[in-house]
Parts: C-alpha cells; sequence; structure tokens
C-alpha cells in the first residue's frame, strides 16, 4: 500500500493522473492532502473542504478491475466507503444514488471516478474520496455533515484512511459479492421520494438501478430510468 502525503495541492485526482501518466505506479497508490484548493465534485462541481480538517484523497485502481463496468466500480467504492463506516466507526449512512453518501439525511462524503480504457476494456480508474471528519460547521453547505458532527469525536486522518484502504483492498477480491449489496444501502429504497425534473416536481418510489447505473423510478405505476443529469434529489 503506497501512501503519499501532500501539504497541499489544486486536485488530489488531478495529481494523481498526473503522477500515473509519468511513470507506473502500484495499485492502490494513494495520495492525500491536507489542503485541496481545487477539490472536484460530480458533473462539474467543487468539493469545498476546512484546511487540515478532513479526508481528501484519490486512489489508482489497476487490478481486478477489468472485468467491471464503470457503473460496478462505482457501486464497489461506494458500499466499501459505507460497510467501513458501519463496521469501524459505528455510523450508520447510506448511498444517495449514484454515490454521494449520507448519514440522517446529511452529506457526509462524495466520490468521483475516472476511468481509462483501452478499446472497451477498463485498464485503470482514479477514485477521488471527500469523507468530512473534524469540520464542524459548513458556511452555505446547509446539507452537510461531519463525522465529528454526528460522533462528538476527533479522528486521526491518517488512521481513518488506511482503515478505508485495508477494506477496500479485501472488497476487491471479491468486487462483485461486494456490488450486489449496492440496493442495499441505497437511500430511499423501496420509498417514495420527492424529485425536480426540468418538468418540475414529481414524487417516485426508488425501485434500484439499471445495469448502465440509471435510476429507477416507479411514477404513477410506470417504472421509469433516468440520468443523473435528468433529475435532482428534493431531500
Amino acid at each position: 500500500m503506497n501512501i503519499v502525503k501532500l501539504h497541499a495541492t489544486t486536485s488530489t485526482n488531478e495529481e494523481l493522473k498526473a503522477r500515473f501518466r509519468e511513470s507506473a505506479l502500484p495499485h492502490l497508490t494513494t495520495l492525500y492532502t491536507m489542503e485541496q484548493t481545487n477539490g472536484k465534485g460530480q458533473q462539474g462541481t467543487t468539493w469545498i473542504s476546512e484546511k487540515g480538517k478532513n479526508l481528501t484523497f484519490s486512489i489508482l485502481l489497476t487490478e481486478n478491475i477489468q472485468n467491471l463496468t464503470p457503473f460496478l466500480i462505482n457501486k464497489l467504492l461506494s458500499v466499501t466507503l459505507v460497510e467501513w463506516l458501519k463496521k469501524e466507526l459505528q455510523v450508520q449512512a447510506t448511498i444517495k444514488w449514484p454515490n454521494d453518501i449520507l448519514s440522517v439525511h446529511h452529506k457526509l462524503a462524495g466520490i468521483l471516478i475516472e476511468n481509462n480504457f483501452s478499446g472497451k476494456l477498463l485498464t485503470s480508474s482514479v477514485v477521488g474520496i471527500g469523507l468530512n471528519v473534524n469540520q464542524e460547521t459548513f458556511e452555505n453547505l446547509p446539507r452537510a455533515i461531519s463525522l465529528k458532527n454526528i460522533t462528538g469525536s476527533a479522528f486521526d486522518l491518517e488512521r481513518l484512511l488506511i482503515g478505508f484502504l485495508k477494506l477496500l483492498q479485501t472488497n476487491l477480491r471479491d468486487p462483485l459479492r461486494v456490488t450486489q449489496e449496492y440496493h442495499r444501502y441505497l437511500y430511499k429504497y423501496n420509498q417514495m421520494t420527492s424529485f425536480k425534473s426540468s418538468k418540475g416536481f414529481f414524487q417516485g418510489i426508488v425501485k434500484g438501478t439499471d445495469p448502465d447505473g440509471k435510476l429507477l423510478l416507479q411514477v404513477n405505476d410506470q417504472l421509469n430510468a433516468f440520468e443523473l443529469k435528468e433529475l435532482e434529489w428534493v431531500y
């Protein structure tokens, strides 16, 4: 397990991708930083994190992923993060499709995955994770929460990182088993939930996901599949 600590960087994903382009790096090479000045979120958003308070890191995956699709990679990382929070920290969490990690209906962590292919074969993935750990207030982010908010305790960042990587290493030995747990942890699974689309607000029952990663909603007794950009959760 190759862990590199950086004092500061613009984006751990960008830094890890640049290093991987320049030289061969071992599987599970991980970069983490005390300060990320331009962290990346889903759909071009920015991940905002207070300096030295949270875990912002990126992991290189090159082994045991060749038979996985991008959405299976997403499932694997999301489930691993939720399992680790539950087993190691006794923190209950769910996955808000596709990969926001919620606890008590607030965002605790986010995942950004960037994949590389050779033809149709997945050759490597760079997985960026932001986990709110010791930060106590989130200005202009009313739906954010941290481990300290939940538990009242402060945590050692590197110890948390090593614990998560150990579970990921274990789960990568049997990734398909892990991905089957995704619906078990899916936020609002089989529940009526409110959403907003370009057509306005509507309600649907969350029925899971299809193999391509679309969200399946039962709306007026009809099953519909939605892309990420087609709707937003109202919660």
